[in-house]
C-alpha cells in the first residue's frame, strides 16, 4: 500500500541529491556529517536487512551521517534488540507488535497480542509501543487497541501510531492520557490540519518521516511547512523509515537532504527538530 509513493519519494530525492551535488557539502573532510545531531526517530530494522546490513555496519552509517541517536522498532523485534545491543546509548527501542503470522492489517484481531506486549516489556528497555497501523479509522475502536493504549498509559511510555487524523482523535477520545507519536504526520495530512492537531491534543507529536518532498519541493522548503514549524517547533521530530533495505542503501543521503531543509530554518527551531524534541521525550 505504502510501497509506490516510498518508493517515489526516494527516486526523487536521489535525483535532487545527485543534481546538486548536495550530499557532498555537508560531509566534513573525514567522510562524516556535520553540524546539528539527528535524532531519526523513525528506524525499522527488519529482518532482510540483517544479512546485508549486520549491526556494526548500521552503527557506522549513522555515525557517518551523524545520527546520534535512533529510534527503531522492528520486525521482528529481535533486529531492534540486535541493534540497542550492538549501541544501547545511539538505540532507543520500540515494541512492535509485528512478529511470525502477526501482520499490520491483523495484528489488532489478535488477542494474544497483549501478552506479547507484556512478555516483551520484561526487557526494561522499550520507551513505548510501535510503529503500528491502524489502517481504517474504525480500527481504532478495536478492543486489542483500546487494550494497547491502556497499556502504554499504565507503563508510561508513548505510542508510534501510523494512521490517519480520524484514528488519532478517537484514540485520544477514549484515553486523553495516551502520548502519541504519529508518523508521517498522517502520511497526506497537510500541515494546517497538523497544526490543528497540535492544538487540539497537547500529548501530540509527529515525526516527519517520508513527508520530505512535501516539505521541501525542489530543495526548498515549501511555506505551508515552514509555518508549521514555525508556530509548534516543540512538537515535531525528523526520520528515515527504514522500511525496506531501498532506504538502508540511501541512509546517508535521506540525513542529509533533511539536514539541507532544516537549514533553511532559524538555528533554535532546526535544532529543536531535528534533535532536542525527541530527546526531551525519548532519551
Amino acid at each position: 500500500m505504502r510501497a509506490i509513493p516510498k518508493a517515489l519519494m526516494l527516486s526523487g530525492f536521489l535525483a535532487f541529491s545527485g543534481a546538486t551535488g548536495m550530499v557532498a557539502h555537508v560531509h566534513g573532510d573525514d567522510g562524516r556529517q556535520t553540524g546539528l545531531p539527528i535524532f531519526d526517530t523513525h528506524v525499522h530494522y527488519k529482518e532482510p536487512a540483517w544479512p546485508v546490513y549486520p549491526p556494526a555496519v548500521i552503527i557506522e552509517m549513522m555515525e557517518r551521517a551523524g545520527v546520534t541517536r535512533a529510534l527503531v522498532s522492528s520486525t521482528p523485534d529481535e533486529g531492534t534488540r540486535m541493534l540497542y545491543r550492538e549501541d544501547p546509548e545511539r538505540i532507543i527501542p520500540f515494541l512492535r507488535p509485528y512478529h511470525d503470522e502477526v501482520t499490520s492489517s491483523n495484528w489488532f484481531q489478535k488477542e494474544d497480542i497483549i501478552d506479547y506486549f507484556k512478555n516483551r516489556l520484561e526487557v526494561p528497555i522499550y520507551k513505548g509501543l510501535g510503529e503500528f497501523h491502524i489502517h481504517t479509522p474504525v480500527n481504532a475502536d478495536s478492543e486489542i487497541i483500546k487494550m494497547t493504549v491502556q497499556l502504554a498509559v499504565e507503563r508510561d511510555i508513548y505510542l508510534h501510531v501510523h494512521s490517519t487524523h480520524e484514528a488519532v482523535e478517537k484514540i485520544f477520545a477514549y484515553e486523553p492520557r495516551a502520548k502519541i507519536l504519529w508518523a508521517h504526520a498522517g502520511m497526506s495530512d497537510p500541515p494546517d490540519l497538523v497544526a490543528r492537531m497540535f492544538d487540539r491534543y497537547d500529548n501530540l507529536w509527529v515525526d516527519i518521516s517520508i513527508r520530505e518532498y512535501d516539505i521541501a519541493p525542489q530543495g526548498k522548503l515549501a511555506p505551508d511547512w515552514e509555518k508549521l514549524f514555525l508556530e509548534h517547533p516543540d512538537r515535531i521530530t525528523v526520520g528515515s523509515d527504514t522500511w525496506v533495505n531501498a532506504q538502508w542503501d540511501n541512509y546517508e543521503e535521506i540525513i542529509a537532504f533533511d539536514r539541507h531543509w532544516l537549514a533553511q530554518l532559524p538555528p533554535e527551531v532546526a535544532r529543536k527538530i531535528a534533535f532536542d524534541n525527541a530527546t526531551r521525550l525519548f532519551d
